[in-house]
């Protein structure tokens, strides 16, 4: 019996495949069909995800392949088309080790889309817009307006009551640098204490409390009673920053920074403490003058 490969007919669609289940959330944006596309307001909206495999019946039929850097990487189709584009994706920072190290796959994916803003398809935790609300950032050569205007009065009227120095909202005790972090944390909240100023942890780590489902009363916390707040990345990677960065900037905050990401490339400068490239003694005599000076604290807000 003579059995012949089954034929796509032709289509203006683009079909997309999401190899993984890793990737493959049922909660995730980049969810089943259109819509992604859509909701998005995509230029193209002529393409169809699904995580379906025989979707097409022949796994070379699909236009695009994501594979999530979790995946199994010895279970990789077997056959491929020419057409084909594969992806190699990354939206969080790597658990499984180099897999670079393990496998050969150079030339292998076509494209990267990943946290990283070296990546040919970029995906970040926020959008740095302009006054006009063009998307201006993040990107590796940022140019921020130098110099910032001055914090307005609205601002200065928020700020003006905190009372308290740093605060540290952790909800994961247990991650790779968690250690790293916890010693740089530690070793901080020491020389606070000498020279009278506190660190309070809120979470699993610490010993007060914010449970998920009360962050808005946390944060409100945050908006009312403290000067800084420690940002610190559970990965320090290239690029990889979290939505942990904004908690502090969305409650007037100033963030303390820890990670292996270039903040430059994504906060103002002047509005962060880089704590990387610091001295423990640094960054605290940066926090002491700002809460003994209002003026200085006023600056960090200048964006």
């Amino acid at each position: 019996m003579d059995f012949k490969r089954p034929v796509r007919f032709p289509t203006d669609l683009k079909f997309i495949l999401k190899w993984n289940e890793v990737f493959s959330h049922p909660n995730d944006e980049y969810s089943y069909g259109q819509r992604a596309f859509i909701v998005n307001n995509c230029s193209y909206y002529n393409c169809f995800i699904t995580n379906t495999q025989h979707f097409l019946l022949d796994i070379r039929h699909f236009d695009a392949i994501i594979f999530d850097v979790d995946s199994e990487w010895d279970k990789h189709p077997h056959f491929r088309s020419p057409h084909q584009t594969y992806i190699f994706t990354a939206l969080d920072h790597v658990n499984n080790g180099e897999i670079c190290l393990t496998y050969n796959y150079d030339n292998y994916f076509n494209l990267t889309w990943t946290y990283r803003l070296d990546s040919d398809i970029i995906k970040t935790p926020f959008q740095i817009l302009n006054k006009y609300g063009s998307i201006i950032g993040p990107k590796s050569n940022m140019a921020w307006i130098d110099p910032m205007k001055p914090t307005s009065e609205d601002v200065k009227k928020i700020i003006k009551n905190k009372k308290k120095a740093v605060a540290w909202f952790l909800t994961d005790c247990h991650t790779k640098n968690s250690k790293t972090i916890g010693t740089v944390a530690s070793y901080v909240e020491k020389l606070l204490k000498k020279r009278n100023l506190t660190l309070d942890i809120y979470g699993w780590c610490g010993n007060l409390k914010c449970p998920k489902q009360r962050i808005e009363e946390c944060l409100v916390l945050l908006k009312k009673d403290y000067y800084f707040y420690f940002a610190f990345e559970m990965a320090l990677k290239e690029d990889y920053v979290t939505e942990e960065i904004l908690q502090p900037l969305q409650n007037y905050a100033v963030p303390i920074v820890y990670g292996g990401a270039n903040y430059s490339r994504f906060l103002p400068p002047g509005s962060y403490i880089d704590a990387v490239k610091l001295s423990g003694d640094e960054v605290v005599s940066l926090i002491e003058q700002a809460i003994r000076s209002p003026e200085i604290y006023q600056n960090y807000f200048s964006f």
